[in-house]
């Protein structure tokens, strides 16, 4: 595992998720920001030589991964549910390289 510890913060909410098809692990670090949840996501498969532009993968080159404002996960379960759905995006951006807005 290739876990990239973020500067200032404690990592005790990391966890795995591994795609539908079983063929791809992620590994998520919920980071609790007062009224929402950052999700960072630590470790991923490569893109395949696909562009990592932010517009495009829906993550920045912190790990963290892009919500629009005000939409941001408030409960854990949220974050959760929010990460595993952005690993599907991520694995079909991979894979066709039809970017979502």
């Amino acid at each position: 595992m290739n876990t990239k510890i973020l500067p200032g913060r404690f990592h005790a909410n990391i966890k795995k998720y591994r795609s539908k098809d079983g063929q791809y692990c992620f590994t998520f670090d919920f980071v609790s920001c007062g009224a929402y949840i950052d999700i960072y996501c630590t470790d991923h498969p490569s893109l395949n030589g696909r562009d990592s532009n932010p517009h495009k993968t829906h993550l920045y080159r912190s790990g963290k991964v892009c919500f629009i404002e005000g939409k941001e996960p408030k409960t854990q379960s949220q974050a959760e549910r929010l990460a595993a759905q952005w690993a599907e995006y991520y694995l079909e951006y991979r894979k066709t390289g039809k970017a979502q807005s």
